[in-house]
């Protein structure tokens, strides 16, 4: 666990997560562990890595990840 770690609204550590949306694949993410729970959830949001360089590169990285989670299938 991190020294300082980042809390959510909720008073809980914020979990790191993995954005695969077509305009933010691969991009690392903070939020509240209660995403999944409307009740639950305060919506905390903070991105970790910085946005990614251009259009071309955001398309290339959701199409590898759409072909490999294929492969899987």
């Amino acid at each position: 666990m991190a020294a300082n770690p980042i809390l959510c609204g909720c008073g809980q550590v914020a979990r790191c997560r993995t954005s695969w949306t077509q305009h933010n694949p691969g991009r690392r993410f903070l939020g509240c562990p209660n995403f999944a729970d409307p009740l639950l959830n305060c919506n905390f949001f903070r991105w970790v890595d910085r946005q990614l360089p251009n259009r071309w590169y955001e398309e290339w990285m959701y199409e590898n990840h759409v072909m490999a989670m294929n492969a899987q299938a």
